[in-house]
């Protein structure tokens, strides 16, 4: 398993390249600060690169091994790098994602209706792949779920 991590507010960075070692990405998801943007295209985009650079170091040498993005968020876009909008944005690039063979599941922290609706229908690869967690909290038996490749219940 090789996981990474990207972060984002008004843009995108990763924080930790595709890694088999487990500390190093709980190190990265642990120094997490809380900011108010929320440019999902970039944090799509960014992950997107990094799945997509074979030869790296970083990913598996198999090149057969599937690859997954699990994005977590609190809200709706309210940031890109343009040209559409925001979610437009957000939505071109989960679409290019997933036709370059990503799986994208979604876990909606604490969101609205509408913006579950939005995540689940544009943002993640189908609706079986987008999970509501009332708040930060209850993230752990998601995550769960979804590491050990079992539909969280």
């Amino acid at each position: 398993v090789h996981m990474g991590s990207v972060s984002f507010s008004t843009t995108a960075s990763l924080d930790q390249h595709l890694t088999d070692d487990a500390t190093a990405v709980k190190a990265a998801i642990d120094a997490l600060v809380a900011t108010s943007l929320t440019n999902l295209e970039d944090a799509i985009l960014q992950a997107t690169a990094e799945l997509a650079n074979p030869g790296d170091g970083h990913d598996r040498l198999d090149g057969e091994s599937p690859d997954f993005m699990v994005i977590i968020t609190d809200g709706a876009p309210t940031a890109s790098n343009g040209p559409l909008g925001d979610s437009a944005d957000a939505k071109v690039a989960a679409d290019a994602a997933k036709a370059a063979g990503i799986e994208i599941y979604v876990v909606g922290v604490g969101t609205t209706s509408g913006t579950a609706d939005y995540l689940k229908n544009q943002i993640a690869t189908d609706a079986a792949h987008y999970f509501d967690a009332a708040d930060f909290g209850s993230l752990e038996t998601i995550l769960g779920g979804l590491a050990s490749c079992q539909a969280p219940g």
